[in-house]
């Protein structure tokens, strides 16, 4: 007792002291869960529940406060001086029994099933209930499910449920596959103001105004006698002055609905009176002349994604048509937007065959024009200090902006991806603490998924990747302070590697192409030894690799040394974007120079030299419709 006692006086002398605390914060990180799990055992047990919901011809006994906690219809019912706050049961109309049993399910589990049959039904009774993640799953199943024969269905769908993110993307899918949609079931469905808002639209993708109108005259034929007065209300709104003169004549003028309308028949006459002079025509109508997307011709624009700013300018021009000159801003990568402070350097980027961009990876390095400042997201960062990352991201043309994917399963830098077949495939580079990495990973781009490939023949960082026939060709590289003139060529069908001729100069950081049965090569840097120092020197040679011969040749050399180089063909001729690096007995400055090659001349023209100062990006080209982008 004395010993207790003793016990007792020493920890009081030592809280007295600060030495101990009087109490201790306790945390059970299972509590959520366990908490959960007994009530869905009260629930299956049957026990302390005390409300019964009777929906149709089914009834489920479950606990008011369970319901309350899952959905704000429920709590205001249940805490509000409401009739049904006293009852013990409870009818429920608009809801489907089988979806109130699988919302049930959700709240006690937190575990919901969708499928094709059940979301309907998942949706209107979460919407109803104003259970939001519930609602948004549903949603995002629509979303991803959206077909020709469904997305109009889905799109009055989503409005009646005020789903506004479904409702967009259901309407994009349409307008972008309009041409596919009209011949659908559900393109009768459409209401007159419905058909309006889309024949409105200056986003379909209809290459000509001759698919609007056939679609417009197919749709009234469905249901002639009650659509032939909307079928001159809507007319107006097709941009007659787009379609051929002989069509509109021949076809239009000459078609029951036209002929037996009289307000059909001056429309077209008007018609004809503004075709013959545009500039004094002063007639009741409005006759648009505006293209629609789908009659813009893509464009093929290198675009220059990550790398350092030197200047510290945000934005800097990222996407220019080489063969237009003309330069325009896209979404930044979203490594360098979202941290003002860093830029992301030696990412890696790639366009698919369908004309998909995805890049990823790379290095938050310190930008060194900003100084310290408190308010900084990436705090344990210092200058020069590099993190590298394994983000992994898809540009959407559509709403100019870069969307988050599945990361990469390692994160390096300095490595290069290939598509070939619906995959993407990443070989080389450096990961952490600037480790080579000879991991070869690939992703799935349907399933959004990254694998484990397999292992590089040797290790490689700031190599190029070709593909051509099926397979995929690596070329050059550098481990350590040693550069490589290797080429090299694999079959992601068998995982196997073929060695071919090496390039005449060993290098890396160059670009690399194919132009016809040929690879080229250019630009680039290799390494130069002497006694006391090893330095990176800068190439303009050119060289060109005959498949069929297994040979390299010279080929005509850049107008300078370029190094940090990327290739494309572009309308026949060959682009190189590359940087020039000179010094003035200070730092290092770079400026982006762009080249073409025309193979009739076999010689290089420098086309633009002061687009941007950036380093260490990636370059890629895509075909882009630039008038969705802020022409610079």
């Amino acid at each position: 007792m004395e010993q207790q006692e003793a016990e007792e006086d020493a920890a009081m002398d030592l809280y007295k002291l600060g030495i101990i605390k009087s109490y201790m914060n306790f945390r059970n990180d299972a509590h959520e869960s366990s908490l959960l799990k007994e009530m869905k055992r009260l629930f299956d047990e049957d026990l302390l529940k005390d409300v019964t919901l009777c929906v149709g011809k089914l009834e489920f006994t479950c606990h008011k406060n369970v319901l309350a906690s899952l959905s704000p219809y429920f709590r205001l019912m249940f805490t509000l001086d409401l009739a049904e706050k006293k009852q013990d049961r409870i009818e429920i109309f608009d809801v489907d029994a089988t979806a109130m049993k699988d919302i049930l399910e959700y709240a006690y589990t937190g575990k919901i099933k969708i499928t094709i049959r059940n979301v309907q039904d998942l949706l209107s009774a979460a919407s109803l209930f104003q259970i939001l993640p519930v609602q948004r799953a549903c949603a995002k199943f629509l979303e991803n499910h959206l077909s020709v024969s469904n997305c109009i269905g889905i799109y009055h769908f989503a409005e009646i449920h005020n789903c506004v993110a479904l409702k967009i993307k259901a309407r994009e899918f349409i307008e972008k596959n309009f041409t596919d949609v009209v011949k659908s079931d559900e393109f009768y469905s459409l209401n007159l103001i419905k058909l309006s808002e889309f024949i409105l639209s200056d986003e379909l993708n209809v290459e000509t105004e001759d698919t609007v109108l056939e679609a417009l005259i197919n749709w009234a034929e469905h249901e002639f006698a009650s659509r032939k007065n909307d079928f001159c209300e809507l007319l107006p709104l097709v941009r007659l002055p787009l379609i051929r003169s002989h069509i509109v004549r021949d076809k239009l003028g000459k078609h029951p609905l036209v002929l037996n309308c009289t307000k059909c028949k001056s429309y077209l006459q008007h018609l004809c009176d503004f075709e013959d002079n545009p500039a004094t025509y002063e007639g009741d109508f409005d006759f648009s002349l505006n293209l629609r997307t789908g009659m813009y011709v893509p464009q093929s624009c290198l675009l220059i994604i990550g790398g350092v700013e030197q200047t510290g300018v945000r934005p800097c021009p990222n996407c220019y048509n080489p063969v237009a000159r003309e330069a325009f801003y896209i979404d930044e990568f979203p490594e360098s937007k979202k941290i003002g402070k860093y830029d992301c350097e030696d990412i890696a980027c790639v366009v698919t065959e369908d004309n998909q961009i995805f890049a990823g990876g790379g290095n938050y390095i310190h930008h060194h024009l900003f100084d310290d400042s408190e308010d900084d997201s990436f705090e344990e960062l210092e200058y020069k200090e590099y993190v590298v990352q394994k983000d992994f991201y898809q540009f959407d043309m559509d709403h100019n902006e870069w969307c988050a994917r599945a990361p990469m399963l390692f994160p390096k830098s300095n490595f290069t991806l290939a598509s070939l077949n619906g995959k993407i495939y990443c070989f080389g580079g450096l990961t952490e603490n600037k480790h080579p990495t000879e991991i070869i990973e690939v992703y799935d781009i349907e399933r959004n998924r990254w694998n484990y490939q397999g292992m590089l023949p040797t290790t490689l960082v700031d190599l190029s990747s070709i593909v051509y026939k099926e397979h995929i060709y690596l070329v050059g590289g550098r481990t350590g302070v040693g550069a490589h003139n290797s080429l090299i060529r694999y079959s992601p069908e068998n995982e196997d590697w073929t060695s071919l001729a090496g390039m005449l100069t060993p290098r890396f950081n160059f670009g690399a192409c194919v132009v016809g049965d040929e690879i080229y090569v250019a630009g680039g840097q290799i390494y130069s030894h002497n006694t006391y120092t090893i330095n990176r020197e800068v190439l303009r040679t050119v060289e060109i690799y005959n498949m069929d011969a297994n040979q390299w040749r010279l080929g005509p050399e850049l107008p300078m040394d370029l190094f940090n180089v990327s290739l494309a063909v572009i309308k026949g001729a060959l682009y190189a974007c590359g940087i020039p690096e000179f010094s003035d007995d200070g730092p290092s400055h770079w400026f982006n120079v762009i080249c073409r090659l025309d193979p009739g001349k076999n010689e290089w023209e420098v086309i633009e030299d002061s687009l941007c100062n950036v380093r260490n990006f990636t370059c890629v080209v895509a075909k882009m419709h630039p008038r969705k982008f802020q022409k610079i």
